[in-house]
């Protein structure tokens, strides 16, 4: 049961993180080439890698936001219906999961968020009007949803080498989290490996931000 509902919570969460991000991602590149302020922004004497780190985190707290509502509503209503109503089903799963365990799967869900962010911006940097960085975020929930079907399949496990796919990691330790056999030293590659994908992403987006060909296409 554990294994099911954590696959089934992963398969809901990122394609969220994601869907929080993308609308403040389009609108904050794509939107600005649309309106003609971008060119206003460009002539300001403010560095041009400010201004992106500026909209990443924009992009990447809306994200975050959107984590944090969807956990803690998790949270909060198994509380109500395990303690309040004593649904037995839901007593059972709470009985699982701990208050600390949705505590790390938004911590998890956090550098999650800023890969997401750093690719949205990219895209919306590279996208000449909202319509296209709106068809080319679209097809990246099938991009997301992937690794989660990964994670759900028979035989993998947060062992080895799966530690440091980006995604599956996550999607395999809320499934640990919820099946009550976390081991808590593999948080150390999860988390490392996604901030490190995170970083790479954020400088990419600011070389991309850096060059006017690909501002002005």
């Amino acid at each position: 049961l554990g294994s099911k509902l954590g696959g089934l919570v992963t398969y809901i969460l990122l394609p969220l993180c994601l869907m929080g991000a993308i609308y403040p991602a389009i609108d904050l590149a794509a939107g600005e080439k649309e309106r003609g302020t971008l060119e206003t922004l460009l002539i300001s004497p403010m560095d041009r890698h400010k201004l992106v780190l500026g909209k990443f985190f924009t992009i990447a707290t809306a994200g975050i936001i959107t984590a944090l509502i969807t956990v803690s509503s998790m949270a909060i209503w198994g509380l109500v219906l395990s303690q309040g109503m004593a649904v037995e089903f839901v007593v059972k799963i709470m009985s699982m999961i701990g208050l600390v365990d949705f505590l790390l799967i938004f911590l998890m869900l956090v550098p999650v968020v800023a890969v997401f962010a750093a690719i949205l911006l990219s895209l919306s940097i590279y996208a000449r009007s909202f319509k296209e960085a709106q068809s080319y975020m679209g097809s990246l929930i099938m991009v997301v949803i992937f690794p989660v079907i990964i994670a759900m399949m028979p035989g993998v496990e947060l062992k080895g080498g799966w530690v440091w796919v980006p995604l599956t990691n996550v999607a395999l330790a809320m499934k640990e989290l919820f099946k009550g056999t976390m081991d808590y030293f593999a948080l150390i590659p999860i988390f490392g490996s996604t901030a490190i994908i995170a970083g790479a992403l954020i400088y990419f987006s600011i070389f991309w931000f850096n060059r006017e060909k690909v501002l002005f296409r």
